[in-house]
């Protein structure tokens, strides 16, 4: 049984939502769940933490870590992964507020239970939110054999007459990876984000469509905290999506063939590794 739980909410993409998602995610686990959370915003802008400290709550512990991006260097992988320890060793639940830049290596990803990405429900947007959750997963596919780690997609800012054209396919062939119900566009919601958590607001449409988000993404905590991994062979041999290992060779010719005449080319263990990923996404 695990005792705290991490989740990341991130996109390379601004404008979907991630901040205030963020806060009143914290919000709703602290004071609905009676949960210790710890808010760690790694944005410059400092959006949540500062949505946050407009409604302070006992069980709630909001820090501003902004990081600096040296190119070609460790440094801020040393630092966000300093500040995650730190910021939530005395916290049930950590959430994690990252507009992701490639000066972070995958592997910050891999420090956490759960990714939230937010992502508008326009085709380009859909797209983007795709390859970026394709790419870590294939380049971290070793790693993720060994760790449960759960994929959420939470669609923001969407129409509420559009919620039949909400769909993920180049996605489906993850395991662990869910939608959240949808973040709906209300014309008012920014204003009540200044006011309270969306969950307690006087705006009914609002409240109830956060404590739908909220529970979904509790669920999956709860799922996550009373799951054990027992460490077998099934389990260190498990791949996080339906495709072959990468570097795997794959023998088509006969078996009287050598060794070396049966060895993939560069350009052919490529297509293999990315084979799961649909055609027009790979050509990225």
């Amino acid at each position: 049984m695990r005792d705290q739980i991490k989740i990341l909410i991130t996109n390379q993409k601004g404008g979907v939502g991630k901040s205030t998602i963020s806060a009143n995610l914290t919000g709703f686990i602290a004071i609905e769940k009676n949960q210790k959370v710890s808010l760690i915003d790694f944005d410059k802008q400092g959006t949540s933490s500062s949505l946050v400290s407009k409604n302070p709550h006992a069980n709630i512990q909001s820090y501003k870590s902004g990081l600096v991006y040296q190119q070609n260097s460790g440094y801020t992988m040393l630092e966000a992964k300093a500040a995650l320890r730190r910021y939530s060793a005395h916290a049930d639940i950590t959430i994690a507020d990252l507009t992701w830049t490639f000066g972070l290596p995958y592997e910050f990803m891999h420090e956490f239970d759960i990714l939230i990405v937010p992502s508008s429900n326009s085709k380009v947007e859909i797209a983007s939110t795709e390859i970026f959750i394709l790419e870590y997963v294939q380049r971290q596919m070793q790693r993720l054999r060994h760790k449960n780690q759960m994929i959420l997609v939470a669609p923001s800012r969407v129409d509420r007459n559009q919620l039949k054209e909400i769909k993920f396919s180049g996605l489906e062939i993850l395991e662990n990876y869910s939608i959240c119900p949808p973040i709906y566009r209300i014309s008012q919601i920014n204003n009540e984000v200044l006011n309270d958590f969306w969950f307690r607001v006087d705006n009914g449409i609002i409240s109830e469509n956060m404590k739908e988000f909220g529970d979904f993404v509790y669920e999956k905590i709860t799922e996550l905290k009373n799951r054990k991994v027992p460490v077998t062979a099934e389990l260190q041999n498990r791949i996080p999506i339906n495709s072959t290992r990468p570097n795997q060779s794959v023998i088509t010719r006969s078996d009287s063939l050598s060794k070396e005449q049966a060895k993939p080319t560069p350009e052919s263990q490529t297509q293999q590794e990315f084979s799961f990923i649909p055609s027009f996404l790979r050509k990225k």
